[in-house]
């Protein structure tokens, strides 16, 4: 019998869950979020058809059946029973998300669906035309549990793969005596140990929010007869977050702007059966071009490249294009003027990270029972240094003359 083989490695589906984080969608992405987890997923499930792989592995955060009622549950017994069709198995280690120990009893699923138990690591072994082919490893978790890593172990010559969801440092696995580790939780692709022993997390399929950019998708994994281990991404995100950067020389005009834009879109959108994309555009420019654009020219600019890219199919939306701060020169600090008076708070503030910044009081009394009350106590050091340098380089524009600004 043929001993390489391979199988499709997934996780965090999140059929409950809904893209978003969009301050505004316009009508022609509207259905394209909202299906997003379930596109994603359906192009996962094709992916091993396509791949005619040995089986799935699920490392947990497939589904939360309350939230995602009865069309989740409709859409993975229908995306199973395609799978069983074609003679592969599903092997699914559940989440606290999956609630797999409540859940076993009042869904019953397909032989050809393994559901890991809640209360062992259990191992199991794989065949292939009634031959045993690779040993399979692995356990659900339940609230307040722990993962029991030192259970994971080969008990056979086989190569042993394990699945489970938790978070692990690639150290403490390499001892192990597993081929790969399946494992689940992180939205982002990433392989946390490599050679003898690889340990891989295959990311979500679908990216939820703006912090979530670039591909996502599954794992294509190949076992040779040497037991080597090759992992392949897979896309399968029907909506995709994109972060672009764009770099302005000094010599640009206000007419030359638009262009740049516009040849990357192009390139965006090379592909005709590509994910729709969500776009936020970074210039990075000096700060002649950076105050034309904070003006309004980055207005004029945004609203052509939705009225042209977000009506495309697939579509293109841009979601705002940040011109940055611009740079504040440093003898300006030092001048006695209000502007020197205030560009010198802003410093303390950045040199003084302790010092709490309350913005409360400047709030209006029903911003204050809403979402804008924590945020403006400013205590993340990341947004709170951000806000500092934007609020230095507004007075710089604000207080100086134009003549002195650049």
């Amino acid at each position: 019998m043929d001993p390489t083989f391979r199988f499709l490695h997934v996780s965090d589906l999140h059929l409950d869950g809904v893209a978003g984080g969009l301050a505004e969608v316009p009508d022609r992405l509207r259905g394209p979020l909202t299906d997003a987890a379930y596109r994603a997923a359906e192009r996962v499930f094709d992916a091993a058809l396509k791949h005619r792989v040995d089986f799935v592995l699920l490392a947990g955060d497939v589904i939360d059946p309350p939230a995602a009622g009865a069309r989740g549950i409709v859409f993975l017994n229908e995306q199973f029973v395609k799978l069983a069709e074609a003679g592969i198995r599903v092997y699914w280690a559940g989440s606290l998300t999956d609630d797999l120990e409540r859940w076993t009893d009042a869904w019953p699923l397909a032989d050809s669906v393994h559901r890991f138990a809640t209360d062992r690591v259990e191992r199991l072994t794989h065949h292939r035309a009634g031959e045993p082919l690779v040993e399979i490893v692995g356990t659900s978790r339940v609230r307040d549990s722990r993962v029991p890593w030192d259970e994971f172990h080969a008990d056979t010559e086989l190569f042993t793969v394990a699945v489970v969801h938790g978070e692990v440092e690639g150290e403490r696995l390499a001892r192990r005596t597993i081929g790969y580790w399946a494992l689940g939780g992180e939205h982002a692709r990433r392989t946390i140990l490599g050679g003898t022993v690889t340990a891989h997390y295959s990311g979500t399929p679908q990216g939820r929010s703006p912090q979530e950019t670039g591909p996502h998708g599954c794992t294509l994994v190949q076992v040779d007869d040497t037991r080597r281990v090759r992992t392949t991404f897979v896309p399968t995100d029907a909506v995709r977050y994109c972060a672009e950067r764009i770099v302005v020389d000094e010599s640009a005009s206000r007419e030359s702007l638009l262009p740049l834009f516009e040849e990357r879109m192009a390139e965006l959108l090379i592909d005709p059966f590509g994910p729709e994309l969500i776009v936020h555009w970074r210039v990075a420019a000096d700060a002649r071009v950076t105050r034309e654009l904070r003006s309004g020219k980055n207005s004029e600019i945004l609203g052509h490249l939705r009225t042209v890219y977000g009506a495309k199919n697939p579509a293109a939306w841009a979601t705002a294009i940040d011109a940055g701060a611009a740079v504040v020169p440093g003898e300006r600090f030092e001048e006695e003027t209000l502007l020197g008076e205030y560009l010198r708070s802003t410093q303390h503030y950045r040199e003084h990270a302790e010092e709490l910044l309350r913005l409360e009081p400047y709030l209006a009394e029903h911003h204050l029972v809403g979402n804008l009350s924590p945020l403006a106590e400013l205590r993340d050091p990341v947004v709170r240094e951000r806000v500092l340098a934007e609020a230095a380089a507004l007075g710089f524009e604000l207080l100086s003359p134009a003549e002195t600004r650049s």
